[in-house]
């Protein structure tokens, strides 16, 4: 629900477009504040007691923010929306902060899965999530926001439940490693936060107002399922299919074709091109989130810190759009439709450039990836002792001591992702960890440093 409720939450008190306004923008600040502030949590292994205590906090302040938001909307009719704003915005924003938390832990489970039941996961749930959504949106006014705080609950309840059954997943934390990963993705990073800009953007000068609610919702519902579907389809119908960055590439075009050509017929579509937006942004960031389950269950690299970093770039990228549409939607008016497209384009041709014309650059060196031959190695009963020392001088994790002991001894990175069971990739991570970590640039440096001692 988390990706729809807004728009069902906000219209318990009729105060107009303000108040929708200013709660999306309340409820973006406080996810955005709150990813920001576990990305400064001192302590970069996350255990299973910082967990609970994670989980204590949101329960915590998503409770202090529907008691907060229940006692303001019952004396909402005998005051004005001034008066109100400030403490409806108070509650939400401290649900902006409990959501947040949720969605990490949430994520951090999903984390565990394979990279194909993740995928068929968030594509399943979000079909799912779409039809409550609209089912919810035709409850009388008076029981949504009850509503929303038994899903919550609930939500609270499975986070719980999940983390008693989670398979046991070893994570290691190492500098190097994680800058590797953001260098493997931040293409696609940049890809969500231009539509996530552009759904801000978009959602505040399609012209919204200019339309019945129902008939939005009714247009979102029904381009997400088929969307949606198609994926799943696709998912199942090619039960080996895996390349989520490809599909990353083609379903952002595909979906960014709709917000692209409706605001050329502005008049008479109206505020519908803001679900095409929403949609494409949307997408995007589901297949992102598939693809940092890969990244963290190849690297062993732990998953909530990268995700805490997407999702806090995405909602305050998607928070400063929304906040230049509002305050400058009269540059955007009729008489400025060229321009306005014209705009799009160019955001949508930046992103185009960021996720085509540079390409995912993999890893390489002559090193890593072109040897088929084993080259000199150690065969003297102190080799393992040595290693072990490197090891503890450069403070190298659990799996980089494996690697550095099997490149030492001339294995090639095929060999050793046999050995391990791991992908190559992956053994090449773990090898640009170990040559930046020691300085050095080649196998035969490395294999020079392990013989040193002897």
């Amino acid at each position: 629900m988390i990706f729809h409720s807004p728009t069902a939450i906000s219209s318990v008190a009729s105060f107009g477009d303000t108040l929708v306004f200013w709660f999306v923008t309340t409820l973006l600040l406080g996810r955005t504040v709150s990813y920001v502030l576990f990305l400064l949590f001192p302590s970069k292994a996350i255990t299973m007691s910082h967990l609970k205590l994670f989980f204590a906090l949101a329960l915590s302040l998503a409770i202090l923010g529907f008691v907060m938001l229940t006692m303001v909307l019952s004396f909402a009719p005998g005051l004005t929306p001034t008066s109100t704003l400030p403490w409806i915005c108070a509650g939400v924003f401290l649900l902006g902060l409990a959501d947040a938390i949720v969605v990490l832990l949430l994520l951090g489970f999903i984390a565990t899965f394979s990279l194909r039941n993740a995928y068929l996961h968030m594509v399943i749930s979000n079909i799912i999530a779409v039809l409550i959504y609209y089912s919810v949106t035709f409850a009388p006014s008076s029981v949504l926001l009850p509503l929303a705080a038994v899903f919550f609950l609930a939500t609270m309840g499975v986070v719980a439940l999940a983390y008693g059954q989670r398979p046991a997943k070893v994570e290691e934390y190492s500098q190097p490693m994680y800058n590797n990963t953001l260098s493997r993705l931040w293409r696609q990073i940049l890809g969500v936060c231009v539509l996530a800009f552009m759904a801000g953007l978009i959602g505040q000068i399609s012209g919204t107002s200019a339309i019945r609610l129902e008939d939005f919702q009714d247009s979102s519902v029904l381009v997400s399922e088929v969307v949606y579907g198609a994926l799943l389809i696709m998912a199942l119908a090619f039960p080996r299919f895996s390349d989520l960055g490809r599909t990353y590439q083609i379903a952002i075009p595909i979906s960014a074709i709709g917000f692209l050509l409706l605001p050329l017929v502005w008049n008479s579509a109206g505020g519908i091109v803001n679900s095409f937006a929403n949609l494409g942004y949307m997408l995007a960031l589901l297949v992102l989130t598939c693809l940092v389950v890969a990244v963290s269950r190849d690297t062993a690299i732990s998953s909530y810190r990268l995700f805490a970093l997407i999702y806090a770039s995405a909602y305050l990228v998607q928070l400063i759009g929304m906040l230049i549409g509002r305050f400058n939607s009269s540059w955007f008016a009729e008489g400025t439709l060229d321009l306005t497209a014209i705009a799009l384009v160019v955001i949508y041709l930046l992103s185009l450039v960021s996720l085509f014309i540079f390409r995912d650059k993999r890893f390489k060196s002559p090193d890593l990836d072109g040897d088929t031959e084993k080259v000199a190695v150690f065969a003297d009963s102190g080799y393992s002792d040595r290693c072990e020392n490197l090891a503890e001088k450069y403070d190298f994790t659990l799996r980089e001591r494996e690697v550095l002991n099997l490149l030492g001894q001339g294995n090639t990175v095929k060999a050793i992702s046999e050995k391990l069971f791991i992908s190559e990739n992956t053994v090449k991570f773990h090898a640009r960890s170990i040559y930046q970590k020691t300085g050095i640039h080649t196998r035969q440096d490395l294999i020079n440093l392990i013989g040193r001692d002897r």
